[in-house]
């Protein structure tokens, strides 16, 4: 049974996928997403890492691989849509394969990233779980610093968003309390918008057409110490 945040996770996607286009998609991670079906893309690449991983079912619109997400068997600029629903905290290169994913990802390709968002209830959930961690425990890193990293590699951040509010309650009582909060999803994006439990980003990687130099990419910018503003068109535009 998938977990009750991933069903949530589909549905954002689901919402999202239909409007990129483009030859090859790729999703690094084991997750299976019933969203991938809405995207018009037509070949569709699954990549998982490691034996816990069971990757999707027997598909003729998916090819399932395995491989090191660090060192991934395709060539630069080849992918034109990367998805990585909660990669980045399964392994402690999270630098690395964001990097690796930046390398396939074709020029004005986009990248969606999801995870879980250390600055909510559910990163203060697991900050005070000593005895037992929790199933989607991991490496969790901020909005600003993903923004920051993707900046770095000469990429624009299109959209970022959080959601799911409600506390991570699991057991059959929290689960009832848990659907009992939905109210908190409509109100909380418009009190503390960048507070949810599960973080959106999308960027797109860009280049700069110079008159009579044809295409050249985008240098990286020089990072500052200061604070990234957030998104000024609100948290629910995509």
């Amino acid at each position: 049974m998938k977990p009750y945040y991933l069903e949530i996770e589909d549905k954002r996607l689901a919402s999202l996928l239909a409007n990129y286009s483009g030859r090859h998609l790729l999703q690094l991670s084991c997750h299976n997403l019933a969203s991938l079906s809405t995207s018009p893309i037509p070949h569709k690449i699954c990549i998982y890492s490691g034996h816990n991983c069971k990757p999707y079912a027997d598909n003729a619109a998916y090819a399932n691989l395995e491989s090191v997400y660090t060192h991934l068997p395709f060539a630069n600029d080849s992918i034109h849509l990367v998805i990585m629903p909660h990669t980045l905290e399964t392994d402690k290169n999270a630098q690395s394969i964001l990097t690796e994913a930046w390398r396939v990802l074709a020029p004005n390709g986009h990248l969606i990233l999801l995870g879980i968002n250390p600055i909510s209830l559910w990163g203060v959930y697991r900050l005070f779980s000593f005895r037992k961690k929790p199933a989607w425990n991991g490496n969790f890193y901020t909005i600003q610093t993903l923004c920051q990293w993707i900046h770095y590699l000469g990429g624009e951040i299109q959209h970022t968003e959080s959601f799911l509010f409600r506390p991570p309650l699991s057991s059959k009582p929290g689960l009832w309390l848990f659907n009992r909060l939905a109210w908190l999803e409509r109100i909380s994006p418009w009190l503390t918008p960048y507070m949810g439990g599960i973080y959106l980003i999308i960027a797109q990687k860009r280049v700069k057409r110079l008159s009579g130099l044809g295409l050249v990419w985008q240098f990286p910018p020089v990072l500052s110490n200061k604070v990234l503003l957030p998104n000024t068109r609100g948290p629910h535009h995509a």
